[in-house]
């Protein structure tokens, strides 16, 4: 006869037939306090599992939340920057003698030859134009989708006048405000209309009209000034100064010199024959005086013709140094950086529309400004389809996006092996549970436990394990970001050369993510005690009353 030990204390709770749900889980809770060490061990690794998924869930969330913010919130991102692109070498622009290739050689290095030539022959006689952005191509670039402005900036060669002093300068004209010069003035305002007559003039320029006090800056404000702009006038007087001079720069000659050589270069090829200069030496400086040839509709700018107003000031900016250039981007305008005189659009467009080649001409770049929310990519993607170059943040974007994604990936990768190893140790520590307690699942299925409720209370073991560990991997995880988030704050701010952080946080823990965890993990330990359980279903009663 068999004799059967009185059985624990907690199988009074079964029925003969089944056993409710909250017997299930007292009958489960007691199973794992009763291996207190395993369970506790098997518990740490499931919460650093845990932890380590969500806190790089919520760091790739956040970095991704930290682009979108850092590039979206920006006035810049929302613009494109519209170049023309640089018509291809023409040979038909140049004589056969000067670009015929002299050698034996392969037919490609023939091919890369000539086709130095024909560009070395077009930059010195007749340089490429490209095709420029007109007024039609401006309409339809303001007629995009998404599209709320588009801005067209010149910078032309001109000359500054102030009382009897002259120099010359880059004259700058854009048709939005004047608005990115104002963080530069030094003293006065900004133009009040953008048809007024006034200027805004760089402090270097008057520097070289002999304004050099700093006290003198604010007498300045409400002076008249003269600006001529226009074409290049007598080339060769300039090259003959550099003849003459060195490598000093013309724009150091002063209107009478400049007058003085330009009487001189007329009347040198008549005085020849005076100097003592051999028959040769005389054939070739008598090519290097010949007259230059009539400026071709192409280069309309080399025909001398000037446009001239006079204006008061209004304003003196700052140079910008080169701690200032190294923080611009491409999309900051180069006219307003290097320009020394700057008018307002409408002021203008009156000033340099009475040259010829600019009232029929174009541009040469524009800045498109897209709507912010707006579809800044399909908005690059249409321009370039209209035969531009463009230059916008869409594609550093795109980029750092993909950078932070992979990133993230390869965090989520590992906090998922992480977790893996913890469903490993779940998985031995209920194997060994299953041995330990064979004679008492023996006893449960003779008190009349089926093989289900067996196997649900070792899948409930292992759930419980998942949600205490989960729950706890999860506080850790939000209490490591809220230290973790100054710090990581601070390195990326380090970084970003002086410009403020938009972003507040660099963790982000949505609702979802915390739910997601939770069912993650618990689903990963159910998972691990889904052999352990199948296992212990699996014992015969009398085989496990015999155990031990």
């Amino acid at each position: 006869m068999l004799l059967l030990r009185e059985p624990p204390t907690h199988c009074n709770n079964l029925s003969s037939l089944s056993m409710n749900p909250i017997q299930l889980i007292k009958f489960a809770l007691g199973g794992l306090w009763r291996q207190k060490v395993r369970t506790a061990l098997t518990l740490v690794g499931v919460t650093v599992g845990t932890c380590a998924l969500a806190f790089s869930l919520a760091l790739g969330l956040g970095l991704r939340a930290f682009i979108d913010t850092e590039f979206k919130s920006r006035d810049n991102f929302w613009r494109v920057l519209v170049r023309v692109e640089e018509p291809p070498p023409d040979e038909k622009t140049a004589p056969p003698e000067k670009i015929t290739v002299i050698g034996n050689m392969s037919a490609e290095r023939v091919a890369r030859i000539r086709e130095a030539l024909i560009e070395k022959y077009q930059n010195s006689h007749a340089p490429r134009t490209p095709k420029l952005i007109t007024p039609d191509d401006l309409r339809a670039l303001a007629q995009l989708p998404g599209v709320a402005e588009v801005r067209t900036f010149r910078l032309g060669d001109g000359r500054l006048w102030a009382d009897t002093a002259d120099k010359p300068a880059a004259v700058s004209v854009t048709s939005g405000p004047l608005d990115d010069l104002a963080p530069r003035l030094l003293v006065g305002r900004l133009p009040d209309a953008p048809d007024a007559d006034e200027v805004v003039v760089s402090e270097f320029a008057l520097y070289q009209l002999g304004v050099r006090d700093d006290t003198e800056l604010e007498t300045v404000i409400g002076r008249p000034v003269r600006l001529d702009v226009g074409g290049v006038k007598n080339a060769q007087a300039a090259a003959l100064a550099r003849a003459l001079m060195g490598h000093k720069p013309p724009d150091e000659l002063t209107r009478g010199q400049i007058q003085a050589l330009e009487k001189l270069t007329r009347a040198l090829p008549q005085k020849i024959d005076q100097f003592d200069l051999s028959l040769a030496e005389k054939r070739e400086l008598q090519k290097l005086l010949e007259p230059a040839p009539e400026p071709t509709q192409e280069r309309a700018h080399e025909s001398g013709k000037t446009a001239s107003g006079t204006y008061r000031v209004c304003g003196v900016a700052r140079l910008m140094t080169r701690e200032d250039r190294k923080k611009t981007t491409p999309l900051d305008s180069w006219e307003l950086t290097h320009a020394d005189v700057f008018l307002p659009p409408a002021t203008g467009d009156r000033l340099f529309g009475r040259l010829p080649w600019v009232k029929e001409g174009g541009f040469l770049s524009a800045d498109v400004r897209v709507t912010p929310g707006g579809d800044l990519p399909g908005t690059v993607a249409a321009i370039e389809a209209m035969g531009f170059r463009t230059h916008s943040g869409a594609k550093w974007f795109a980029a750092a996006k993909r950078e932070v994604t992979l990133i993230a990936a390869g965090l989520n990768l590992f906090a998922m092996i992480a977790l893996f190893v913890a469903a490993v140790g779940i998985t031995n520590t209920l194997v060994t549970s299953v041995i330990e307690r064979t004679k008492e699942i023996g006893i449960l299925r003779a008190v009349g436990a089926t093989r289900g409720q067996v196997m649900a209370l070792f899948l409930l073991e292992g759930a419980i394990i998942g949600s205490g560990g989960a729950a706890l991997g999860l506080a850790l995880a939000r209490g490591l970001a809220a230290w973790g988030d100054d710090w990581v704050r601070g390195l990326i701010q380090g970084q970003m050369d002086g410009d403020r952080m938009l972003s507040t946080t660099i963790f982000v823990f949505p609702w979802w993510l915390w739910a997601s965890s939770v069912c993650f993990a618990v689903g990963v330990t159910t998972l691990a005690a889904l052999y352990p359980a199948r296992r212990a279903a699996q014992i015969h009663p009398i085989e496990a009353l015999r155990y031990g």
